[in-house]
This record gives C-alpha cells, structure tokens and sequence, in this order.
C-alpha cells in the first residue's frame, strides 16, 4: 500500500491498494474514507494535482465509485 501525505486543506492523506484498487482518504476536518474500485490513474492524478480537494470532488466523489466512511 502506497501512503501519501498531502499538502490539500482537506484531504491529509491518501493510501492506495493497488492490489485491490481502493483508495482510503483521511479527510482534514475529521473522518476517514475508503473508496473502491478506483483505478491506479485516478489515484495518481489526486496525488500529484494542484488542488486535490476539488480533484476530488469532480472526480472520485461525484464519480460512480462505492464510497464508505470508516470513521
């Protein structure tokens, strides 16, 4: 798993399993997110944007991927 720590107001950091294509997204302001199916390119693209928080969402929030809360 691949962990990156963000400089984004709103996302603090973001871990991806490649193996099993999900995204977990800690969130500044409290709570922890995991998101499936989300493909290695999109992960990418969060991590290495100008403004991950709105990368975020248009992309991954407003996208047709399953999205949880762990806490």
């Amino acid at each position: 798993m691949d962990t990156v720590f963000l400089t984004s107001r709103e996302i603090a950091s973001a871990t991806y399993d490649s193996g099993k294509a999900r995204l977990q997204l800690e969130m500044r302001r409290g709570g922890v997110y995991e998101i499936a199916e989300v493909p290695e390119s999109v992960y990418r693209m969060l991590v290495t944007c100008q403004s991950p928080g709105t990368y975020y969402h248009l992309h991954i929030r407003k996208g047709d991927y399953p999205i949880r809360r762990l806490r």
